[in-house]
């Protein structure tokens, strides 16, 4: 081999340094330093993202505010990650300064979950959550929070039966457990309320972070009882650590009446009655009654929060308002909210200690014969049956400025609403504090205590209705409600190779305690001091005092301990001992245990190679939750009180009665769930889906029964004795369709089947038969009916299953025709009459409701809508039932079908009046413009977002989304018209 000469050898060396000095110069003469800012879809920094040039090992991460900077030369193509973050390849260009977006994740395992006093990652969890962060919120103008998840989660059916703003809003998780029906336990920032309907309404709706809903029994049987109809978990936006920071939140908005009843006017009125006297009526006017009630109704909301601090102490605050005007004249609230949160660290970080204060003050104008939220929930309100029976030849005022009053029967709905009001003002204040010290590592214990009080006060006048027998009436009347609850709870995690433990155990200590006072009275000779000085009456009748006072205690032992091998398998069991002082002492306590199974296949080696399939989990629960929500105070006992006055030589005494049975055997109410359920996702996190079905049982459901007199000295008493089930399927779909440097593309998809069905209604008490007068549910109301029945507790059907005798048409002189069947319900014919056994059972639920929600973003603008359904629901249409009957005619206002349909008499409740219920709403649609960092801005969005655009559907009331809770559960009454909105919003953060 020929050698090289020693010098050569030198001069290669050399050249080879040269040449490779100049290739490092050139590079890094190209190379240019590339800063930028990141931030997520709504315009948030995200912190701590990796920066990593492609195929080399140059990399950084952002700031706390989002801002990297790294050397780069154009044609490098930078690939930016994030937890919970969809990966993005940006290439590098000749731009020196990038703006990133990164979209979320859809579903990401890693998500944190709260269940219930504690988290756990969405990829361990074994029971059936569903999860809402604040960038899935439905936008709008939103009268109760809970709005903010309409049509978002499967199985979780939310109604607001109209637009009141004063009304409450049904939410049932997997349908109604109950006879009654009775709201999901609210738990806010870990605090359980006790009164859901008012606890969800001291929130303004912008302060909300999240909300988790725990929906089968394994993973709501940590809160035992209180959790037998789901759990809807509330986090609020929480401290931070970083200098102080100031966001706004707010919104201005109109509304007006989204559809109204189709009666006749005024021409069509005379037209029709021209031949039936209608001139004696006809008082020249030209009124449209239903507009003469309604406003365009303006609406605005604010919120201020400043949050900050140091990682040993950091704190939020905010205040906010929210004022909205009701479409109906002279109704609406105000609402003023203010929270703080501070948590502080401290003994080496060891211990860590959380104080949250909130406080709210509401004011509302009720309809003038509403005294509470709930009674939105119930049949409706007379004023709207007043609209719509108004003569449209009636004026509103007389000539001298006053309200026109027909008649002692017809009450012009403006002056009811104009003189007569209905007022509610509510206190609300509740303070808490938890501590946590780490004992050991791993092993925390901690206590925690809160404490809430509200109080309500009404206020109440009628005054004289003149050409009428009304005389004034006011009322005054003060409630107030406190909750105190304490619990001191361990908790201790460990790792151990491929094992992991997680046991939480806790002592609960609850006392709810209730009171108020109130007093009506009647005949007042000076109006204008309205119902403050109620001394003033000329009369006062029995029971127009009040006063009442009880208290309720609710002591638990719970526990829960999860365990993990080798992230493949897991499995969850609770505990819940509840002590309940509405049972009587042999019944007082109830066990509620669950236990659930979760199996990630992904983990396992035979799926390791399929790339595509990022996430396969299934799972599988069973548990027990009991019920005692619904059963008044000392239900158990034995119970005398005042029955009324008799006279006993020349005096008159009150006299004392059995007002209630005692039942020492009274229980809890059992609610069995068993669940199984498939988490998925595929193709990096863009597509992911979960399938649940479960079959819940609930057994010795609590109700109120009658009794025989005699042998009992009453006939009531509350037992167990009810059965039913609930059956169904939830699926939900995700997918981050398309995602790129200028255009995101996400979509989600719900449907959910229930099917409730009463498997046992009777039993015996002390050797007797209960019986049940009250198993006839829903009533027809309005236009003489007398609370004619019809709906029905029966076996083998949802409670309150339409019950009604069978429309076989008209006969030549326009009289309803029914089918008759005899006893064995054979068909014998038709006749103009029926009687109970010709009557058919028509279930009025669901088929199933659906939820679509589309999210797109074009560089700095954003679009989202949401559709939300439901099919094959029946109504029974009592309104139409009233007014399309010409019957009416001519002291009445009725609808122009009924100049057609061919009934000749007052309608009878029949099958004629069921109709499809079946609808498909818009319920938002929301664009927006995310401003670029500013100088002293760090966020600024604004957003334009319309409500209840349009529904299809074929039904011919006012709007098919009724009532489906209680009593009255899909019958179509005089509700508060539904409204349409627009709304202009912003956010800003300094």
């Amino acid at each position: 081999m020929k050698r090289v000469h020693h010098k050569s050898a030198i001069r290669v060396k050399v050249f080879s340094l040269m040449v490779a000095l100049v290739f490092y110069i050139s590079e890094s003469y190209c190379q240019q330093k590339i800063s930028g800012f990141i931030k997520d879809i709504d315009t948030l920094p995200v912190a701590g993202a990796s920066i990593i040039i492609k195929n080399s090992n140059v990399g950084t991460q952002s700031a706390s505010d989002g801002s990297f900077s790294i050397p780069a030369k154009p044609g490098d193509v930078l690939i930016i990650t994030s937890v919970a973050m969809i990966a993005k390849s940006v290439q590098v260009g000749e731009e020196t300064i990038l703006n990133i977006t990164l979209s979320f994740a859809i579903n990401n395992m890693e998500e944190v979950m709260v269940v219930g006093y504690g988290t756990s990652r969405r990829k361990d969890i074994t029971g059936a959550v569903a999860k809402l962060t604040v960038k899935e919120f439905n936008p709008g103008i939103i009268s109760n929070p809970l709005q903010q998840l309409q049509g978002e989660v499967a199985g979780m059916a939310i109604v607001q039966p109209g637009g009141d703003p004063n009304g409450d809003i049904t939410v049932r998780i997997r349908g109604a457990t109950s006879l009654e029906g009775q709201p999901p336990l609210l738990v806010i920032d870990g605090v359980a309320t006790d009164d859901f309907y008012k606890s969800i309404t001291t929130l303004n709706p912008a302060d909300i972070q999240s909300y988790d809903i725990l929906k089968d029994a394994s993973s709501a049987a940590i809160y035992g009882s209180r959790g037998a109809n789901g759990v809807i978990l509330v986090t609020t936006k929480n401290s931070r650590t970083g200098p102080v920071s100031i966001e706004y939140n707010g919104y201005t908005g109109v509304e007006k009446i989204s559809n109204q009843l189709n009666m006749l006017n005024a021409g069509q009125w005379r037209d029709a009655t021209a031949s039936m006297g209608g001139a004696g009526f006809d008082h020249g006017g030209n009124t449209d009654w239903q507009k003469a009630i309604t406003q365009t109704a303006f609406s605005q909301s604010h919120l201020i929060g400043l949050s900050g601090g140091t990682k040993n102490l950091k704190f939020r605050g905010s205040i906010g308002y929210l004022g909205q005007e009701g479409i109906i004249i002279n109704t609406g609230k105000e609402v003023l909210t203010a929270r703080l949160t501070v948590n502080q660290k401290s003994v080496n970080e060891r211990l860590d200690v959380a104080y949250n204060v909130n406080s709210s003050v509401t004011k509302r104008d009720f309809l003038p014969d509403q005294a509470s939220t709930n009674q939105a929930r119930t049949f409706g309100a007379f004023v709207f049956s007043q609209s719509l029976g108004f003569l449209p030849v009636w004026p509103v005022y007389n000539s001298d400025g006053s309200h026109y009053i027909p008649s002692s029967n017809a009450l012009n709905p403006v002056f009811l609403l104009d003189e007569l009001y209905s007022k509610r003002r509510e206190n609300f204040f509740q303070g808490s504090i938890k501590a946590d010290y780490e004992l050991l590592k791993g092993f925390t214990i901690g206590v925690f205590g809160a404490h809430s009080r509200g109080n309500d006060v009404y206020d109440k006048y009628w005054p004289s209705i003149p050409s009428t027998p009304f005389s004034s009436e006011a009322s005054k009347a003060n409630f107030n409600k406190q909750a105190f609850s304490g619990d001191i709870h361990g908790n201790y995690r460990k790792n151990f190779g491929k094992q992991s433990i997680d046991i939480t155990g806790v002592y609960e200590y609850n006392k709810f305690v209730n009171d108020g006072f109130g007093v009506t009275a009647r005949g007042f000779l000076v109006p204008e001091l309205l119902n403050n000085y109620l001394s003033a009456a000329t009369s006062i009748q029995p029971r127009d005092i009040f006063s009442y006072k009880d208290e309720v205690k609710l002591i638990s032992f719970l526990g829960r301990a999860v365990y993990n091998f080798d992230d493949r398998y897991l499995l969850t069991t609770n505990f819940r001992w509840d002590g309940s002082s509405k049972f009587g002492p042999d019944n007082r306590w109830g066990l509620f245990p669950s236990v659930a199974f979760g199996w990630r296949v992904t983990n396992e080696k035979f799926l390791q190679n399929v790339k595509w399939l990022d996430n396969l989990k299934l799972r599988v629960s069973y548990g027990l939750t009991g019920n005692q929500e619904n059963l008044p105070v000392n239900s158990y006992q034995l119970l005398y009180g005042p029955v009324g006055p008799y006279l006993y030589n020349g005096q008159i005494f009150q006299s004392y009665a059995v007002v209630q049975e005692n039942n020492p055997d009274l229980k809890w109410e059992v609610r069995k769930s068993f669940n199984v359920g498939v988490d998925f996702s595929i193709l990096s996190n863009r597509i992911n889906g979960t399938i649940d079905v479960f079959n819940d049982n609930t057994s010795d459901m609590l109700y109120l029964y009658d009794l025989p007199q005699p042998p009992f000295l009453t006939n009531k008493v509350y037992a167990n004795a009810a059965n039913a089930t609930n059956k169904g399927v939830e699926v939900t779909l995700a997918a981050a369709i398309i995602s790129n440097e200028n255009f995101d593309w996400s979509a989600q998809a719900n449907f959910a089947t229930i099917r409730n069905r009463v498997t046992n209604l009777l039993g015996e008490f002390m050797g007797s038969e209960l019986e049940l007068s009250n198993r006839h549910y829903g009533y027809a109301q309005g236009g003489g009916y007398s609370n004619a029945y019809i709906s029905e507790l029966e076996l083998g059907y949802p409670a309150g299953v339409l019950w009604l005798p069978e429309h076989a048409g008209l006969d030549a002189n326009g009289h309803e025709l029914f089918n008759n069947y005899d006893a064995a319900g054979k068909f014998i014919g038709t006749s103009t009459g029926y009687s109970d056994q010709d009557r058919v059972f028509i279930d009025p639920t669901p088929d199933f409701t659906w939820g679509f929600t589309n999210n797109f973003k074009y560089k700095d603008f954003d679009l989202s809508f949401l559709l939300r359904g439901v099919q094959g629901q029946k109504i029974f249409s009592n309104t139409l039932m009233v007014f399309d009957a010409i019957i009416n005619l001519p002291g009445i206002n009725v609808t122009p079908n009924a100049l057609t349909n061919g009934f000749t008499e007052q309608p009878v409740p029949s099958t004629y009046w069921i109709r499809n219920g079946s609808f498909v709403r818009m319920e938002n649609l929301s664009i927006g413009y995310n401003f670029q960092k500013m100088k002293g801005i760090n966020n600024l969005r604004l957003y334009l977002t319309a409500t209840n655009l349009f529904v299809i559907t074929d039904y011919g009331g006012i709007d098919p989304e009724i009532k489906t809770e209680g009593s009255q559960r899909y019958i179509d009454g005089n509700y508060y018209p539904k409204t349409r909105g627009l709304m202009l919003g912003g956010t800003v953060q300094f």
